[in-house]
């Protein structure tokens, strides 16, 4: 018992009275970092707008899509009706029909040639020309909507772009033929427009590619027009109108101001016709024919230092054109060197056998350098070409004439005209001659 009251005595007694102990010993428990409040109010509200946007994102797309399934379903018009209401000069009614057709299959080309239609109907060239031009090059009756597109670019004096789709037109295309009658009107309206512009050297070509797909009752239509090119030209004063249209037009048709320039130098107004020939050497430095033309015209007024000065800035391919080499043996002759004069008509000879000019003055340096059995030969030889030429009118006129003798009087005729092409150098006109000849 004693033993127990004394444990109980040593153990730690519980006092209501505090104890003060000294501040040194006694560390202050540490605050605890504040939690951030919880913004339940503002997690609430952005997931509001989230659903909300989603919401209407997806209201949006329902609505589209039923817009959409609208435009795509609604019926339209077949073509035929849309013919029909064009008929009836309802223009305005068929042009958004077209147009819904066009946007639902792009490569209609019968959609795309009515929209055409209903553009020419409007008066509206420009854009016939354009659909005409989006016809898609695997329709069947695509060469008659590049025909067409070349009348409508020609009936606002857009010769170039005229020009190009007539080409497609002739264009050799085994997979996608040509009918006959198309392929012969695109001929004919190219073979217009180059003897509007004089441009007989792109001319020849297309008379021969006519010639060579003419059944053969046709073919001497093609050799006749052939011939009828070196004996008929169209005036200056009649095309130089239709040219000032053309260029105005399209200032860059460098071909169409290039033969305008040529009919000012025919007429006489010789400032203006230089002032084109330098806007076409400047916005076409590779034609040769313009180059060619202006030399020709300074050469012809006495413009010497002009004419050297051109002479020494030649386009890229001026070395194969015998011009080139004429005009510089020509400025070699002015200059007295009549040894390189006479190297550079031989290679203008070479490019062209036929080019009697060449010849002629050939013989003149060859006479200077004291070689005078070429010389002879050379003259002869310029002398020939030429009397060649003046005979052939005659010759021609009286093929005509032979017809109505019967007998083999067809056949002598065709053999002289044939010869005197194969004297000139008319190779192809030749040999149809020489072909008419044995089968008249």
């Amino acid at each position: 018992m004693s033993q127990l009251r004394e444990t109980r005595a040593a153990g730690p007694r519980l006092s209501h009275s505090p104890v003060m102990t000294p501040t040194s010993e006694v560390a202050t428990p540490a605050k605890r970092p504040a939690e951030p409040p919880i913004k339940t109010p503002a997690r609430r509200s952005r997931l509001s707008l989230l659903q909300l946007v989603g919401v209407c994102s997806a209201l949006g797309l329902l609505g589209f899509n039923a817009w959409w399934y609208r435009r795509e379903t609604r019926p339209l018009p077949d073509l035929a009706t849309i013919s029909r209401s064009m008929g009836r000069d309802q223009h305005a009614q068929a042009e958004p029909a077209l147009r819904e057709h066009l946007r639902r299959s792009p490569h209609d080309g019968e959609a795309r040639m009515m929209l055409a239609r209903v553009y020419a109907g409007c008066n509206d060239l420009l854009n016939c020309a354009l659909e005409l031009h989006e016809v898609p090059y695997w329709w069947p009756q695509k060469w008659e909507a590049s025909y067409r597109e070349g009348q409508s670019y020609l009936m606002i004096d857009r010769a170039r772009d005229a020009e190009q789709a007539w080409l497609e037109v002739i264009k050799d295309d085994p997979l996608h033929p040509v009918s006959p009658e198309i392929f012969h009107d695109a001929c004919q309206e190219l073979l217009k427009l180059y003897a509007t512009q004089n441009r007989w050297e792109d001319a020849y070509p297309v008379i021969w590619t006519a010639y060579d797909r003419a059944p053969p009752p046709e073919k001497v239509n093609w050799l006749i027009m052939r011939m009828r090119a070196e004996l008929e030209r169209v005036s200056p004063k009649e095309s130089i109108v239709q040219l000032r249209r053309y260029a105005a037009a399209a200032p860059d048709d460098w071909e169409s101001l290039e033969a305008l320039a040529r009919a000012e130098l025919a007429l006489g107004d010789r400032a203006l016709a230089e002032r084109h020939f330098e806007a076409c050497i400047k916005g076409k430095p590779n034609s040769i024919r313009a180059w060619r033309d202006y030399l020709a015209a300074l050469l012809e007024a006495g413009e010497l230092e002009r004419f050297l000065g051109l002479l020494r800035t030649p386009p890229a391919s001026a070395d194969s054109e015998p011009e080139t080499w004429f005009f510089r043996g020509v400025a070699s002759e002015k200059a007295g060197d009549w040894k390189t004069a006479a190297v550079h008509f031989k290679k203008a000879i070479e490019l062209n056998p036929f080019l009697a000019k060449a010849y002629y003055r050939l013989a003149a340096a060859e006479e200077r350098l004291g070689v005078r059995d070429q010389a002879i030969i050379h003259r002869k030889k310029s002398k020939e070409i030429n009397e060649a030429r003046g005979q052939f009118p005659a010759a021609y006129s009286g093929y005509f004439t032979s017809l109505d003798s019967g007998g083999s009087g067809p056949a002598t005729a065709a053999r002289r005209v044939a010869t005197i092409c194969e004297t000139v150098g008319w190779a192809r006109a030749a040999a149809a001659w020489n072909r008419l000849a044995i089968s008249p």
